[in-house]
């Protein structure tokens, strides 16, 4: 059976094709290159047709990951409760849906170009709850999803059973939801909503919880699972900021994101009191939802009886609490999918009603030619970027090792230099990270390269910490303890001797790690491998390739416009190795 989901409408667009037992999935930011893109993701379902070697006469069923006409429902609904008030809001929101949201599922039969009997929908938590528990290793499983709204349901708890069937036993619906709680509060810090989720959750290791009593007020979690948001706390139907007069009269006026907050993760001065109280209450935000998810988790265990968690949603790519879900939680283990928000519940929505389970790891993206790009390059002029380094003869210098072996050589001999290197081989990732096919490594004992890094390449804020690639091997000489979620950078960890990466470690010891087996990724091990054998560094510093604002990249050419513009020493492209500088003992091919 083929099988494709699609989400699309809000933010993450993706597509995700299942053809037997097999999965091929893409984002479509990676092609559009606009971040968070919400269209119908029409190159990704080319891709991924493409990938399979399908045409749409080959698919058995598509699947839109909610039910439009359930949406819609709770968008009227919610507007007209603050008529007449809501008024402009309710005719804009009607008109929106009227003309475009409603027929998601009559553009995807057109855009795919396959009959509309082959197009059907599932709700937006049954998308998560799958996504969570079908493509997890577990027979059975409690589910617990965590998001910020589907149609109405903002949290659900489930059971996941031996046939594959997918039981609800308690949810939680609009207006209290969790993602919109830390998204309110993303805003109010300074970021941006449903992007700049991370900065929170970094800011706040930089503070203490002093104003967890006040947001607790906002936010109402009882031991027995059961959580509510207060009346009148947010204004969620709002257009512009959701933040009530009570809210205000506790928390004061939002953050000015014009203003540099002074922390740094690589170290620095203790903050200022004006900026402290912005970490202070990013702690505290950060600890309410930590107990929240702890109180539903252990509802969830009580509920099912069962040992064993699937986690899903966008409050799922929260580490810390993660972290803390681990250590603190009743379940003995945890699986969290690669893309746990809405771009993985395209996958979700796919085994819906696919015939089989699915393995879901985020090395599932299509595989893009590099050849035709490493043809061009002899014929390209080089020009001095931002922040980039004109090559000594006006040309890229290209070295094909022949054998992985020697790539891996060479790789290490320049990260040994101290230079930084850009790592783009295979398919791309599934879900917002980079896990060894589009990454930036470089040397973490060294705190003078991830300043650069940040500065001069990825234009990152300071406070903001970089993560850790340790091969499997390694990991317990690194890494405290043990978790199911090291593999794919799910949680965080404390180092053993932060001294020893210090460029890959937060204020308070800990890494969000990337723990490679070679069985998943086997290139990118033998180097993490080969690494620790050279230098006596444990691992490597490991961060997307991109620059703020924009996607990961996808294809060669994009990796190539990413290295022309930035101060990286060396692309790796495939198996070929780009230089902008003619390399040492290298010669061009």
């Amino acid at each position: 059976m083929n099988t494709l989901g699609v989400s699309f409408g809000y933010h993450d667009a993706t597509a995700a094709l299942i053809a037997g037992e097999q999965l091929w999935m893409a984002s479509e930011e990676r092609f559009s290159r606009l971040k968070h893109d919400p269209n119908l993701p029409r190159r990704s379902i080319s891709a991924c047709l493409a990938a399979a070697g399908l045409g749409p006469g080959d698919l058995d069923a598509v699947v839109y990951y909610e039910d439009p006409h359930a949406k819609f429902a709770r968008v009227l609904v919610s507007t007209l409760a603050g008529f007449p008030w809501s008024a402009g809001r309710f005719t804009r929101s009607a008109r929106d849906w009227v003309g475009d949201r409603l027929w998601a599922a009559e553009q995807l039969a057109t855009a795919v170009a396959v009959p509309g009997s082959r197009v059907t929908t599932a709700a937006h938590h049954q998308s998560h709850a799958a996504q969570a528990f079908l493509g997890s290793p577990f027979s059975e499983a409690a589910i617990l999803t965590l998001d910020a709204v589907g149609e109405w349901t903002c949290t659900s708890i489930g059971r996941g059973h031996a046939d594959g069937r997918v039981e609800v036993l308690a949810s939680w619906d609009y207006p209290h939801s969790l993602g919109l709680f830390y998204a309110a509060f993303t805003g109010f810090l300074g970021f941006r909503p449903n992007d700049g989720e991370c900065s929170t959750m970094a800011l706040a290791r930089f503070g203490q919880p002093t104003r967890a009593s006040e947001v607790r007020r906002g936010l109402r979690v009882a031991e027995s699972g059961d959580y509510a948001l207060a009346d009148g706390f947010l204004d969620l139907t709002s257009e512009t900021v959701p933040y009530t007069r009570a809210f205000l009269d506790l928390f004061g006026e939002p953050r000015d994101p014009r203003v540099t907050l002074p922390f740094d993760a690589l170290g620095g001065e203790a903050a200022p009191a004006a900026a402290q109280r912005w970490a202070d209450l990013a702690a505290s935000v950060q600890l309410v939802l930590e107990e929240a998810v702890l109180a539903l988790a252990r509802r969830a265990h009580r509920e099912t009886g069962l040992d064993r968690l699937c986690l899903a949603g966008g409050v799922a790519l929260n580490c810390v609490a993660n972290a803390r879900l681990l250590a603190e939680g009743p379940f003995t283990d945890v699986y969290i999918p690669p893309d746990p928000g809405d771009g993985g519940a395209a996958f979700g929505a796919a085994t819906t009603v696919h015939d089989r389970r699915v393995a879901y790891t985020p090395f599932c993206g299509p595989s893009v030619d590099v050849a035709g790009t490493l043809d061009l390059l002899p014929h390209l002029d080089v020009h001095e970027g931002s922040g980039g380094t004109t090559s000594d003869n006006g040309r890229l210098h290209v070295e094909r090792p022949g054998h992985a072996d020697g790539l891996v050589s060479r790789v290490v001999q320049s990260l040994s230099r101290g230079e930084v290197v850009a790592w783009f081989r295979g398919g791309m990732e599934s879900g917002p990270r980079a896990l060894g096919q589009r990454s930036i490594l470089f040397d973490p004992r060294r705190v003078d390269l991830a300043r650069r890094v940040s500065t001069e390449v990825k234009a990152r804020a300071p406070f903001r910490p970089y993560a850790l690639s340790v091969a499997d091997d390694d990991a317990a000489g690194l890494l405290e303890g043990t978790s199911p979620l090291r593999g794919w950078m799910q949680t965080v960890a404390p180092v053993r001797d932060p001294a020893r990466v210090r460029a890959g470690v937060h204020v308070d010891g800990t890494t969000r790690p990337q723990t490679c087996r070679r069985d998943e990724n086997p290139l990118f091990h033998a180097l993490l491998r080969a690494w620790v054998a050279e230098s006596g560094a444990p691992a490597l510093l490991n961060t997307s390739m991109n620059g703020r604002g924009h996607p990961i990249v996808d294809g060669p050419l994009e990796a190539l416009a990413f290295f022309a513009r930035s101060r990286v020493d060396l692309l790796v492209l495939g198996d070929a190795l780009v230089y902008k500088q003619h390399p040492a003992g290298g010669s061009d091919a």
